[in-house]
């Protein structure tokens, strides 16, 4: 029958701390007796060998009673059975599967009461492909364990004092988060953040190119060691009675990163922005705020070793239904004045047009007496004749200016190029000749 390579371990520590010495202790006795007593028969001798062994054995039950008692006390242990059974595994290491940490959905759900958890090895753990472990000893970290890594189908065994440092939940997470914030005159709002996200598993291309990992059977949460890494050391230690969410990776993602950055975009924008509709054309200040906090968070999300999936808003509200008054009266103020602003400007803009109007009509009405008073010849058809082809002259010239064609209506700069043409025919003079 061929002993399991754990077995075959667990004898040689067991001969090697244990076998030995009671061997050295029980020839010494058979020295000690061939000297003192002489020659004797083999049982005689076998005998006496054991009074030796017997006092060497009850010093080291002492001992270990005593270590026992001291391992119990000096790392909290319930029971001196536990404790006895700690410093066996230290001794001689683990003899049978056991004991173990079931850990899985990003929690120790078996043993989180146990010395091994407590304290550490020799013991196994038996870790879902849904969570990854990272492991420490003597205050360093170890290394990072999950079902496929580094081996898959491969318990990990714990070295002595080896201990869980920190568990990394694998699934894709879901966070719904209420951030409030402040508009840009100061109205106090809510807007609930959805944020679907994961511990980053994108790897280099052949480009270069960062790419996600496809899930397979055997890694169905695809993850790097370093995004892994990255995640369990970016815990904030908060204060013992905070009752917020846990401030580990994902709360830094979701209230370290979201809600700051978002707090901010919110600071941009006015209540009635948020709040109004918008045209066919345009988008929603909500879906503008939701794309600038979807960049910024892929961005950021990386550097604790998070991916953003799918970032929403939710609607967003006025934090209390009943807005204190004054800031009540300082929206209405403000507005107020705008608007009365913008009806000044807009008078002032109308009188001067009007202004400009009438100046630039007495210029054309002066512009014509002036042309008309040079025509002094005859009268009859031909003087008519020379008055009608100044005016339109004149008038063909005013047009010409920007500043006066700009209140001309279309019909009349169309008429007096109509008149200019009927004008230009007359080649003769009227019968009868000048007077």
């Amino acid at each position: 029958m061929i002993l399991p390579k754990w077995a075959i371990r667990h004898l040689k520590r067991v001969v090697r701390w244990l076998g030995l010495p009671v061997l050295l202790v029980a020839l010494l006795g058979l020295v000690l007796i061939w000297i003192v007593v002489g020659p004797v028969s083999l049982v005689t001798l076998t005998l006496m060998g054991f009074l030796f062994i017997i006092p060497f054995l009850v010093a080291m039950i002492l001992v270990a009673s005593v270590a026992s008692s001291f391992l119990r006390t000096l790392y909290g242990i319930k029971t001196r059975r536990e404790a006895a059974s700690f410093l066996y595994r230290l001794l001689f290491g683990v003899w049978k599967f056991g004991p173990y940490l079931l850990i899985k959905e990003g929690k120790i759900a078996s043993g989180e009461d146990s010395v091994l958890h407590k304290v550490g090895g020799p013991g196994y753990l038996v870790i879902y492909n849904d969570t990854a472990v990272i492991t420490e000893r003597c205050g360093r970290i170890e290394r990072i364990l999950s079902a496929h890594f580094p081996k898959p189908n491969n318990y990990p065994l714990l070295a002595p004092f080896e201990k869980v440092w920190e568990i990394i939940d694998l699934r894709p997470q879901h966070w719904l988060f209420p951030v409030k914030g402040m508009t840009r005159e100061g109205i106090p709002v809510i807007c609930e953040a959805d944020i679907h996200f994961k511990i980053d598993d994108r790897v280099p291309d052949a480009r270069g190119q960062l790419q996600p990992k496809p899930p397979t059977e055997e890694e169905p949460y695809p993850f790097t060691p370093e995004a892994v890494l990255r995640a369990a050391t970016s815990r904030w230690i908060r204060e013992p009675d905070f009752k917020g969410p846990p401030m580990d990776w994902r709360g830094r993602v979701v209230v370290g990163l979201t809600e700051g950055i978002l707090r901010n975009i919110l600071a941009e924008y006015r209540l009635d922005w948020l709040l109004g509709p918008t045209g066919d054309d345009t988008d929603h200040p909500r879906e503008q705020i939701r794309r600038r906090l979807e960049e910024a968070l892929k961005q950021e999300a990386p550097k604790v070793g998070a991916r953003i999936l799918d970032v929403r808003l939710g609607e967003i509200k006025v934090e209390d239904e009943q807005i204190p008054a004054q800031w009540v009266e300082a929206w209405r103020a403000e507005w107020e004045s705008q608007t009365a602003a913008t009806r000044v400007e807009g008078e002032a803009e109308l009188l001067r047009i009007e202004t400009v109007r009438a100046r630039a009509q007495a210029e054309m009405l002066i512009t014509l007496i002036r042309e008309l008073q040079t025509v002094n010849v005859g009268t009859g058809e031909l003087r008519a004749y020379l008055l009608a082809a100044r005016l339109a002259e004149t008038l063909r010239w005013m047009s010409y200016d920007p500043f006066t064609r700009a209140f001309l209506p279309p019909e009349a700069i169309r008429t007096l190029h109509r008149l200019q043409e009927l004008l230009g025919r007359e080649r003769m003079l009227p019968p009868g000749g000048m007077p």
